[in-house]
């Protein structure tokens, strides 16, 4: 990161916007207004308020507060303010420290799996709709605060809350390559097709976990057909889409017993469970201890 770390640019017209790298920029407008097509660098948008629509290469995606949208190097992006209180934030990454990590974690990877190969740096799986999380929009406030400031100690803190969210960005990258092989498919632009689809839908479950979610709303989150779905989702991440949200339901379980007082059949419901036997069951399966009893044991330690 440079010395002026964070850079903050409001957007109040259609000229085309000029990007330099490790650069945060605010785009604050009405209804309409259109950021024009440009090339990007490796990066991050976020709406901390309102809706937009993005066009990246080819593809729409209409992202809110709940969603953010990652964007590989060399990609085509454009959007547009749907809501008159729309705030967009761009972050982009600085294109040296970006490869020096990414070989950095590629190359211990290798050294792990008993190969030297370093590939080319490319984010393309990891290029489409995520479901936001609360570390991550607290990331992004607080940079946008730190960057109408250029003290030292202000700019230090931006560097470690870029490198954060960065290294988030690598590992998932990192973690999408080993989870897109085990699909199995030869056509790398099918491969990277389908993993995204499974990934948004993954995603998706996580996010609405707490939800009637079923098989073939994730199915249609994935656009996929259901049964052939549920194939590839188990193929991929080795766990059934049923499993993987009984297991994201009794992990965010398990951290609301230690982490709050919620009563037991509080914790049932909130995290998507409608049967409090079923939960204490499934949990103590999983765990070893009833929730209640569980609960009891962790806090004596």
């Amino acid at each position: 990161m440079s010395r002026s770390p964070v850079a903050n640019a409001l957007l109040f017209s259609n000229r085309p916007p000029e990007f330099s790298d490790h650069t945060l920029c605010q785009y604050m407008g009405s209804k309409g207004v259109v950021v024009p097509a440009h090339i990007t660098g490796l990066g991050v948008a976020v709406v901390m308020s309102g809706k937009a629509t993005f066009r990246i290469n080819r593809e729409l995606i209409a992202i809110n507060e709940d969603s953010f949208l990652v964007v590989n190097k060399g990609s085509e992006l454009s959007f547009e303010l749907e809501r008159d209180d729309t705030l967009v934030a761009l972050l982009y990454f600085d294109a040296a420290l970006s490869k020096l990590l990414y070989n950095g974690l590629l190359i211990s990877s290798n050294e792990t799996a008993g190969s030297s190969a370093v590939g080319k740096e490319d984010f393309s799986l990891v290029e489409h709709i995520h479901f936001m999380n609360a570390s991550l929009r607290e990331q992004f406030q607080l940079l946008m605060e730190l960057g109408n400031s250029c003290a030292s100690f202000q700019s230090l803190k931006a560097d470690m809350v870029v490198r954060s969210i960065l290294d988030s960005l690598i590992s998932e990258n990192q973690n999408a390559l080993q989870i897109s092989e085990k699909l199995k498919v030869v056509k790398t632009v099918t491969k990277i097709a389908l993993y995204k689809r499974l990934a948004i839908a993954r995603e998706w479950m996580e996010s609405n976990h707490q939800q009637g979610v079923d098989l073939q709303q994730a199915a249609d989150v994935a656009m996929l057909d259901k049964q052939h779905f549920l194939r590839l989702f188990k193929r991929a991440y080795q766990i059934t889409p049923h499993h993987f949200l009984t297991k994201t339901r009794l992990d965010i379980a398990e951290k609301l017993l230690i982490e709050t007082d919620l009563a037991v059949f509080e914790i049932c419901r909130a995290v998507g469970f409608d049967s409090i036997p079923s939960f204490t069951s499934l949990f103590k399966r999983t765990y070893g201890e009833a929730p209640g009893r569980y609960r009891r044991q962790m806090r004596l330690h």
